[in-house]
């Protein structure tokens, strides 16, 4: 058998050993999957790093938009606005339900609010009857 195995390391093929050209065909094969990998890696570290720029560009958007959403939440600007284009005024004090007359309030479902020592109503202020009324039509 030891005879068998050393005629074939030794056969020649065009002046080749045919264990060199197995051997070739190996390591040829060996260099394009490691070039093949290598390409791949490259293609995938550029997909992360686009997806990394995106989530970047992302963050700063939310941010900015954040940054918008609390310059339109304040109190201060939507009391100008509602007074100058919808005509509101803040409610007075004495129009303002107090915690025992909730559930008063909750029972009479769509009800007018009346409060006992009411201030006549000003030109322009919406009061509680008035939004309880438009709610009933």
């Amino acid at each position: 058998m030891s005879n068998r195995i050393e005629r074939l390391f030794d056969r020649r093929v065009r002046g080749f050993r045919i264990v060199e050209v197995a051997a070739l065909g190996c390591f040829v094969m060996t260099v394009f999957f490691v070039y093949m990998t290598k390409a791949s890696a490259n293609e995938e570290r550029t997909q992360i790093s686009r997806i990394e720029r995106d989530i970047d560009h992302e963050q700063r958007k939310l941010k900015l938009l954040r940054a918008e959403t609390a310059h339109l939440e304040q109190p201060a600007r939507i009391e100008v606005l509602s007074q100058s284009y919808l005509g509101l005024k803040p409610v007075a004090a004495k129009r303002e339900a107090q915690p025992d007359g909730l559930v008063e309030i909750a029972r009479n479902g769509n009800a007018p609010v009346r409060a006992v020592a009411a201030p006549a109503a000003e030109a322009g202020a919406v009061e509680v009857d008035a939004l309880a009324g438009a709610a009933e039509r």
